[in-house]
């Protein structure tokens, strides 16, 4: 988003930014640990926003709320949010796990517990929307060289959920064979396996540009 403070970090209403996307999952209390990647430098500011803005009555968890310094790109980031939470969950492969965009404030409690559910069956899910645009694929000198067909296409939401043993293997192979990828489904599916899709929200939007702030309140 350019120059400034972070866009986790800015309010949206009364609330910053992280917070919302954080507090669903804290309400709905179905996790044993939450790992939350940071840049560097950013523990202290980060600590002391969880402490301010987390809601008394769901304070409880913030002892399973972890900070991990992330990485230069949300690949890595991810990765290493990965790697330690199979740390402090001493190894446990069979874990389930969401990976969410904290720039997605608007994230609903019925969105988090349909990919659940569907995890659970298929070992790999994400949310998806349909593509409203023509979608179109374009060379390095900004002519159409392909054109997707809106049928056969779908717009990529968070949270995105894995078996941890799966996603983090997948991630390390990645890491080691310097390969960058879209976003974690694609890691997955290229290591791992097939990712199955539920209904995404229109709602849960993602915070990209400045102007997608203004008149955006929330709950």
């Amino acid at each position: 988003m350019g120059g400034g403070e972070k866009k986790e970090y800015r309010l949206l209403g009364e609330k910053p930014v992280l917070l919302r996307s954080l507090e669903p999952f804290l309400r709905m209390g179905r996790f044993d640990r939450i790992v939350i990647t940071i840049p560097r430098g950013d523990a202290d500011r980060a600590s002391r926003l969880l402490q301010d803005f987390i809601p008394a009555d769901v304070r409880r968890y913030l002892e399973k709320i972890e900070l991990a310094e992330g990485g230069s790109s949300r690949q890595e980031s991810v990765r290493l949010g990965l790697e330690r939470l199979e740390s402090s969950l001493s190894g446990a492969a069979e874990t389930c796990v969401l990976i969410h965009d904290a720039a997605r404030p608007w994230i609903s409690q019925v969105l988090i517990r349909r990919v659940m559910e569907d995890l659970v069956e298929h070992g790999a899910c994400i949310p998806t929307i349909p593509a409203a645009d023509a979608m179109k694929q374009v060379d390095p000198s900004g002519f159409i060289s392909g054109h997707l067909h809106r049928n056969s296409t779908v717009r990529a939401q968070t949270p995105q959920g894995f078996v941890l043993e799966g996603i983090l293997r997948a991630h390390r192979r990645a890491a080691r064979d310097h390969k960058v990828y879209i976003d974690d489904s694609e890691i997955f599916h290229n290591y791992i396996g097939p990712v199955h899709t539920v209904d995404g929200d229109r709602e849960n939007t993602k915070i990209t540009f400045p102007e997608d702030f203004p008149g955006a309140e929330g709950p």
